[in-house]
């Protein structure tokens, strides 16, 4: 019966895809193209102006009291944390619009950043950093940025970033060499190369920040010539699938936690959201990336575990989501997703056509049965994402959801007369107090551009423009005066008119909006390039170059 069971549920959620797309007339909105790019160039632009008017260069920006924004190491100093981010879509919009005003406000942005990189940043910072966060997004910005320019999209000189890239992966190249493992602790100081631990859970370290960067050091390794950065990089895989016995005993599904020292897992907490997200993410990037056949294997794995594990419907239109098994495989599992999975959508249908059109996709030798199911399983994930969106008064997603599920451990709070949770319109999800608020996210607009580019159905551009007039609408500042609109995260996803949150987080411009607006880009190729978990994007590495450099796998099962 296990089996079977994935095959109930995908059988389920077919149903109510199905129910959607041929009973379900919502209310169309405009997706001409031209019309929306035009639209988020400017949402862009008048975010950056008021993030460059009242937070220039504060790495934290709290956009209701400009004055209180800050730098995040405690020496003060800045690490380009919204600048260094948002360049690569400034790069995308400067190469894209066709509109002669926004390119030169681009232009004159992106000249600020480039002087500012020069005079003002520094990363030699005396201060812990997260390893994680600043590799994905200041060094994986900074060799986004090179190669897009290096790619002819501005005239940008593309060596100041590469050299700012090299300076700030060398200060973080010591935390590998500090465990036996090669797995390295949470944090470090750039400026002593002194690795720290995670200063909670007893000193372990999240099982996907440490999975989650080989893409960015890999790619440096191909540009240098050096090969230690893939290297390093690359030795945490080993410790971490043989000392944990991770594809038999956990079925190739990750606890969350993972001590250093000794390669082995804390806990039992088993889930594709914070903290586990990543890790499957960039087993199938890396192959993406770079063609080595053992991550595909891995990823295969991983994903065969969840439809086992963790795919469930929820109740009465069968939503498909991802459960989560906190206390591990053998006991009970959660409804509760955060909208940080809503990523696997895309993941997975990136996964099944390796970027190719659908249509081109199932013409190929490689296309089997598993291929065809993976990929409507990331057509409803994304569908039941965009039902968070849908429902909600707004129009816009909270952060976590629990599902109408019988078989959850929480289906009976579900139930309980008097509860403060809100329920769907369709009861099929319902939202806790303190999980109603949204930051501005971007995983299911991720999701929806890779579904469109890789079917041409105009149903993702739609929710994607339903999602993008309610950010517009509900998480706007100033709304009325044009040469003072900004947006903002939101308290309360439920509450009309909305609470504003004092904080815009980096990825607002670096992902969501970069997503948006390569969702209504007629010619992405999703063959050419692998956008890192910050939204970045790589160029797939020449095999010769590999070749030439002995770039490979290092290890095996």
């Amino acid at each position: 019966m296990s089996k079977l069971l994935p095959l109930v549920v995908l059988f389920v959620s077919s149903l109510a895809y199905y129910y959607y797309n041929n009973f379900i007339k919502p209310i169309r909105v405009n997706i001409d193209p031209i019309f929306r790019r035009q639209q988020i160039e400017t949402v862009i632009l008048n975010s950056w102006k008021d993030y460059k008017l009242n937070g220039w260069d504060k790495d934290v920006y709290h956009p209701l009291n400009p004055q209180t924004s800050r730098n995040m190491p405690s020496s003060g100093q800045p690490l380009g944390w919204i600048i260094v981010d948002a360049l690569d879509t400034l790069l995308y919009v400067n190469s894209f619009t066709n509109d002669i005003t926004v390119k030169s406000n681009v232009e004159k942005v992106m000249k600020d950043i480039e002087k500012w990189c020069v005079d003002i940043l520094d990363y030699d910072v005396d201060a812990e950093v997260n390893i994680f966060e600043t590799t994905i997004r200041m060094l994986g910005g900074l060799l986004s940025s090179y190669h897009l320019i290096e790619s002819g999209n501005s005239t940008l000189d593309s060596s100041i970033f590469l050299n700012k890239a090299i300076d700030l992966a060398e200060r973080m190249v010591p935390a590998f060499n500090q465990t036996e493992t090669g797995i390295p602790y949470s944090s470090i100081n750039l400026h002593s190369g002194q690795a720290v631990k995670n200063h909670v859970d007893m000193g372990a370290s999240s099982t996907a920040e440490f999975t989650t960067l080989q893409m960015e050091f890999k790619y440096l390794s191909v540009i240098t010539g050096d090969d230690k950065y893939w290297k390093l990089a690359e030795s945490v895989y080993e410790p971490l699938y043989k000392n944990n016995n991770l594809l038999n005993s956990y079925d190739a599904l990750i606890p969350i936690y993972t001590f250093p020292d000794t390669g082995k897992f804390f806990g039992e907490n088993i889930r594709f959201g914070s903290r586990g997200d990543s890790f499957y993410e960039y087993l199938l990037k890396q192959y993406l990336l770079t063609r080595e056949p053992l991550y595909y294997k891995l990823y295969r794995h991983s994903i065969d575990g969840m439809k086992r594990h963790l795919l469930k419907s929820s109740t009465p239109k069968g939503l498909l989501y991802i459960a989560e098994r906190p206390s591990g495989l053998n006991h009970i599992y959660s409804s509760k997703m955060d909208h940080l999975v809503c990523f696997m959508g895309g993941l997975m249908a990136m996964g099944a056509t390796e970027g190719l059109p659908i249509t081109d996709a199932r013409t190929m030798s490689w296309w089997d049965k598993k291929k065809e199911e993976d990929f409507m399983i990331a057509q409803e994930l994304t569908y039941t994402c965009y039902q968070m969106y849908a429902q909600t008064p707004t129009g816009l997603a909270p952060e976590i959801v629990v599902f109408n599920d019988r078989g959850s451990s929480e289906y009976t709070d579900f139930h309980t007369i008097g509860s403060d949770w809100w329920i769907s319109p369709s009861g099929d999800f319902a939202i806790k107090p303190l999980d109603a608020h949204n930051l501005q996210r971007p995983e299911t607009v991720e999701s929806l551009m890779f579904l469109y580019h890789l079917t041409k159905d105009p149903q993702y551009r739609q929710w994607g423009a339903e999602i993008l007039d309610s950010f517009m609408k509900y998480s706007c500042i100033n709304c009325d005066d044009p040469e003072k609109i900004t947006y903002t995260s939101l308290h309360n996803v439920i509450n009309i008119p909305t609470d504003k949150k004092n904080n815009v987080e980096s990825f607002w411009i670096a992902e969501t909006l970069k997503y948006l607006y390569l969702l209504f880009q007629d010619d992405v190729d999703l063959t050419k390039d692998i956008f890192n978990t910050e939204a970045h994007p790589f160029p797939v590495m020449n095999q010769d170059r590999l070749k030439e450099l002995n770039l490979t796998t290092g290890w095996s099962l």
